[in-house]
């Protein structure tokens, strides 16, 4: 019964994480929304800022594969240069582990690129907790990536038809902790 149980349990977690191509990662229907308000908030107004804030603190935290920490740039001016920060989710293996954290880089750019917000770029750094031989642990970078606009807009609309192993492609820049290589 227990043997049962836990191959329930496995097959359910792998259809969560582990058919990569077939996720459907469902576009909140407040997307468009969030879109639109954005559009008609003023860029000058404190309190425009703080709803700005909250409505791509929202679009970015639309992630289950990762726990999304802040986003930081959107105070200054247009063009936006932000800084995105998520802590990535350990799951089954290492390998799936990776590409979880590769789901959250890929979310997060198209979280920004369906809000149209005008940017300059993007960057999207993923932290992951390590233990080292004392059993102390500290969340390390795992991930970190940068996207300029043009190369978020070349991005196919449909986040699903964008493969993750191509994200280090794609992107202007690149690192990857070299125990998550690979």
């Amino acid at each position: 019964m227990r043997l049962l149980f836990f191959i329930g349990m496995c097959s359910l977690l792998l259809t969560a994480c582990g058919n990569y191509e077939g996720l459907k990662n469902v576009k909140s229907n407040n997307h468009e929304e969030m879109a639109e308000q954005l559009k008609t908030v003023s860029v000058v107004s404190e309190k425009n800022l703080e709803m700005r804030q909250k409505i791509v603190e929202s679009a970015l935290k639309d992630t289950m594969f990762g726990d999304f920490i802040h986003v930081e740039g959107l105070n200054s001016q247009e063009p936006y240069s932000l800084e995105i920060e998520y802590k990535g989710k350990e799951n089954l293996s290492e390998k799936m582990t990776i590409k979880c954290i590769q789901l959250t880089v890929r979310d997060a750019v198209y979280a920004i690129k369906e809000l149209g917000l005008n940017i300059d770029h993007i960057s999207v750094n993923v932290k992951y907790p390590f233990v080292d031989k004392y059993g102390n642990s500290s969340n390390r970078y795992v991930i970190k990536s940068k996207y300029t606009d043009a190369t978020v807009k070349r991005l196919n609309e449909d986040r699903k038809k964008f493969k993750v192993e191509n994200l280090p492609i794609v992107a202007d820049e690149w690192w990857i902790h070299p125990s998550f290589e690979e």
